[in-house]
């Protein structure tokens, strides 16, 4: 019986003992819980008193902090691109605008000759197609990348879709003088994604090697044992890896080309319809070679 008794006793003294560590690591945490959450500092959790539970509770705290903390991160990586998208896009549509307005001005001299009239009135109508174009891509854009928007998958032949493509863009690499290097597999390639999403993919990308290409260009296809790649490269002396990284960006063109050749939404296009193909498309150079490639998982 007197056994007994200590054993309880001495059980209840450890109980005693752990339930006090276990009130005094809770008061730590507390504090360092409302340290954190009034910014006194950025410390995470860290425990004294080492119990399994506890632990596992100190461990899922600071993973919520962790996850916070990159939310925070993307939320002004967000904010910053979308400000430099808002003045980009400023910029590319104020400055049509003023050149229209200004041309519009000198239309009004009832001096101008039949010549001149008809020269600014030509300015007129391309600066207007330019301001149409950038429009009607930032619409696309807002669409593609919208929550709402779905692609229609289906299989169908790829070689067959890219030729077509190619074909339409025929001329325009004959009067940009380019010469076309074409690889692609005489057997069908089947993939399964949007057919629509996968020509606007690629004709985006021939757009881009249409604006800044010169000498030759090299595109193919080829089926992997995990993936379809389709890939266009041309030869380049002015790309940097700066223009690299930030060639999916909006409106991103370059100083050099901006409001020359384009408004830098296609490839941002190009790439968001990729990702709703769970596909990806990314750029890399190499040896003084521009090269963008699309790659899709094959359906398993």
């Amino acid at each position: 019986m007197i056994h007994l008794t200590v054993l309880c006793m001495f059980i209840a003294i450890v109980f005693l003992f752990r339930f006090f560590f276990m009130k005094r690591e809770m008061k730590r945490m507390t504090k360092q819980l409302q340290a954190y959450r009034y910014r006194y500092t950025e410390k995470k959790l860290d425990i004294e008193y080492f119990d399994r539970d506890i632990e596992k509770l100190a461990v899922e705290i600071n993973g919520y902090f962790d996850s916070m903390m990159e939310m925070k991160v993307e939320q002004k990586r967000t904010e910053e691109t979308l400000k430099q998208a808002i003045a980009n896009m400023s910029h590319d549509l104020r400055t049509p605008l003023t050149s229209i307005l200004g041309y519009i001005q000198l239309l009004e001299d009832e001096h101008l000759t039949l010549e001149e009239r008809a020269e600014y009135i030509g300015i007129v109508k391309r600066r207007t197609k330019r301001l149409q174009d950038l429009l009607n891509e930032f619409f696309e854009l807002s669409i593609v990348e919208s929550m709402d928007y779905e692609l229609q998958f289906q299989t169908f032949h790829l070689n067959q879709n890219i030729w077509e493509v190619l074909m339409n863009y025929y001329d325009a690499f004959h009067e940009r003088q380019l010469q076309v290097d074409i690889d692609m597999p005489d057997e069908e390639i089947m993939l399964y994604a949007d057919p629509s999403a996968v020509i606007r993919v690629v004709e985006n990308l021939v757009s881009n090697v249409l604006k800044h290409a010169s000498g030759s260009v090299r595109i193919s296809l080829k089926e992997e044992s995990s993936s379809i790649v389709f890939t266009i490269r041309n030869k380049t002396d002015v790309m940097t890896e700066q223009d690299v990284e930030r060639i999916f960006d909006r409106f991103y063109t370059g100083d050099t080309a901006r409001n020359k050749k384009g408004t830098g939404l296609g490839l941002s296009i190009a790439q968001s319809l990729m990702k709703k193909m769970n596909g990806e498309l990314f750029a890399t150079l190499k040896n003084h070679q521009f090269i963008m490639t699309c790659q899709w998982n094959k359906r398993t």
